[in-house]
């Protein structure tokens, strides 16, 4: 029998009765529905706004979306499964949180524009007094994530729904077989070794398993670090052609992210993707993890200072 109830109905018995293949994009878009419409959403949280091509204004508004990738989400809007005040809400949120964490940007700039204080900061990472804590401080629950999306953030409703789901994805990113979403060798690095346990959540393996440290591991998310505060409001990068990249260095630090060099590329089917909110998930982990350690960095200057 296929589906012999209402929409909603119909979507928790494929959520909980077919083999269904967990955490893909389609995953997603069914969870969500689900879970919106079940617990209904509040009127503050809407996003009041008028623009002439309606949601596709939105999707163009996210500079870092590859073109290609804006392309095809115009073109899904025509059959997506989600009702149309759901799918609206979700896109003006997603401009939202995106405008929210490029004004936090100066956040994490402020350390690396004093040399003295960023090379300080280097070497206190390498301290073993340091490093020995990391096991306890790299680990983040799922519901830490979305407690800093809601309260940092003010992201609930549609989209917090949204994310929450998406967090989950990224918990299980392993188990999709999709490719990397990352751009740019310090986003791609830490993707590759942000890692995820059902004990400790989400974690970056800094020590080995005698403790001691990883100092590639390390590089890496300093790396990351000083990418999240690079100068400027761009947030995230898009992808570049070398020889485009190349061309382009001296722009880096532009306020808007680098226009995509290779144009749009054919797409095979207009499909929805999360690979956008998994990037701004990610971001939102590592921005959780480097405001623990300039807390900490911040407490050894003073007690240094005492």
């Amino acid at each position: 029998v296929l589906f012999p109830f209402n929409r909603i109905e119909s979507i928790h018995y494929y959520y909980w009765k077919v083999d269904m293949p967990r955490y893909k994009d389609e995953w997603i878009i069914d969870r969500v529905l689900f879970d919106y419409v079940a617990g209904g959403s509040c009127a503050c949280c809407g996003f009041q706004h008028f623009l002439p091509n309606g949601t596709a204004d939105l999707i163009t508004a996210i500079s870092d979306m590859d073109t290609d990738q804006q392309t095809k989400e115009v073109a899904a809007l025509q059959n997506h499964p989600w009702p149309p005040e759901l799918r609206d809400q979700v896109w003006a949120d997603r401009v939202r949180l995106r405008q929210k964490l490029k004004m936090d940007k100066k956040v994490y700039q402020a350390l690396w524009q004093d040399d003295d204080k960023k090379q300080q900061f280097l070497d206190w990472c390498r301290r073993p007094e340091t490093y020995q804590n990391y096991r306890r401080w790299f680990q983040l629950s799922r519901a830490e994530v979305m407690e800093s999306v809601h309260k940092k953030y003010n992201i609930h409703s549609a989209f917090g729904v949204v994310l929450c789901a998406v967090v989950e994805q990224v918990a299980g990113f392993r188990l999709t077989g999709y490719p990397t979403d990352a751009r740019g060798t310090a986003e791609v690095d830490f993707e590759r070794i942000l890692t995820y346990d059902r004990r400790g959540g989400f974690v970056l393996p800094l020590l080995d398993k005698d403790g001691n440290l990883r100092e590639g591991n390390l590089d890496i998310w300093l790396t990351e670090l000083q990418e999240i505060g690079s100068p400027g409001k761009k947030l995230l990068r898009r992808r570049a052609s070398l020889a485009a990249a190349a061309a382009t260095t001296s722009n880096n630090n532009n306020d808007e992210e680098e226009e995509d060099p290779d144009g749009p590329e054919e797409a095979e089917q207009s499909k929805t993707s999360f690979g956008s909110d998994r990037r701004i998930i990610r971001l939102i982990i590592a921005r959780c993890w480097a405001d623990l350690l300039q807390t900490k960095f911040q407490a050894y200057l003073e007690e240094s200072n005492s």
